[in-house]
C-alpha cells in the first residue's frame, strides 16, 4: 500500500509570549540594521533574519521590552512597541485593501444589502464583511451568514470602506472566493490584536480555502530565522 504524503504546517515562536503556534497566526517582523531595527513583513516577502511574534500588544511590549526582539538583534536596543505596532497595522490596512480590490476585480465580492443577500441566498458567500459603523440590516445578515457556518469580520467605517469601491458608503460586503476569504480572515484576526475597530467574533479558518484544515502535523521553527525572499 503506497502511504498518503501529508502536508507539514511550519510551526513559529513568538518572540513574546513564546508560545509556539502556526505561522499563519503570526506576523513575521523584519531585521534591519538600522532603527527601528525590526520592520513589519506582514507578507513574508522580506529577506534576511526574520522574528515571528503574534499581532497582539501584549507580546510586543513583552518582547520589546524583556528583549525577545533584542535576542535575535543579538545586541542590546531600545525597542518602541506602539511604533511596531504602527507599522503592522499599516501594512496590514493596506494588505486588507489590496485583498478586498483583488475581489472585486475578479468580480468575486458583492457589495452592498441587496448583492450580499443574493449572494447569501444562492450559497456563493465565502466570508461576510460589515463595516464597523453599519446599521440597518447587519444584524440580520450577520445571523443568516452564522445559520450558514460563514465567518464574519468586521472592518473599518462604511465611508472608508465605500471609498474603495468609488462610493459614499459601503456597509456590507460579502466574498466569494475561499482562498481571498481566507486571507481577509487572517489579516483581520491580526489587526484585532492590535486595534479596537478590527474586532474579528468569527476565528475558524474560512470553508473551502486552501490550507484551512487543522488536522495536518506541524513542523516547529525556531522564533528566528533567516530567509531569502520568497
Amino acid at each position: 500500500m503506497i502511504a498518503m504524503a501529508r502536508t507539514k504546517t511550519a510551526e513559529r515562536t513568538c518572540a513574546g509570549c513564546r508560545e509556539q503556534r502556526p505561522r499563519e497566526e503570526l506576523v513575521r517582523l523584519a531585521v534591519v540594521p538600522e532603527p527601528p531595527f525590526v520592520v513589519a513583513d506582514a507578507r513574508g516577502q522580506l529577506g534576511g533574519r526574520g522574528v515571528w511574534i503574534h499581532a497582539d500588544t501584549q507580546c510586543l511590549q513583552t518582547a520589546a521590552r524583556k528583549g525577545g526582539i533584542a535576542r535575535s538583534l543579538r545586541k542590546p536596543v531600545s525597542l518602541d512597541p506602539s511604533v511596531i505596532a504602527d507599522g503592522i497595522v499599516a501594512q496590514l490596512e493596506r494588505r486588507l485593501e489590496g485583498l478586498l480590490l483583488g475581489a472585486h476585480r475578479a468580480r468575486k465580492i458583492a457589495v452592498g444589502t441587496d448583492s450580499v443577500r443574493e449572494s447569501l441566498a444562492e450559497g456563493r458567500i465565502r466570508l461576510l464583511c460589515v463595516a464597523s459603523d453599519a446599521a440597518g440590516r447587519r444584524d440580520e445578515l450577520m445571523a443568516s451568514a452564522e445559520r450558514l457556518g460563514k465567518a464574519c469580520v468586521v472592518l473599518g467605517p462604511k465611508a472608508d470602506v465605500g471609498r474603495l469601491f468609488g462610493r459614499d458608503e459601503v456597509a456590507v460586503l460579502a466574498i466569494e472566493d475561499g482562498g481571498i476569504a481566507e486571507e481577509v480572515r487572517r489579516a483581520s484576526a491580526h489587526l484585532a490584536g492590535l486595534r479596537p475597530a478590527g474586532t474579528f467574533p468569527h476565528k475558524e479558518p474560512v470553508e473551502g480555502a486552501e490550507g484551512a484544515s487543522s488536522s495536518a502535523p506541524r513542523q516547529v521553527e525556531s522564533v528566528v530565522e533567516d530567509r531569502k525572499p520568497e
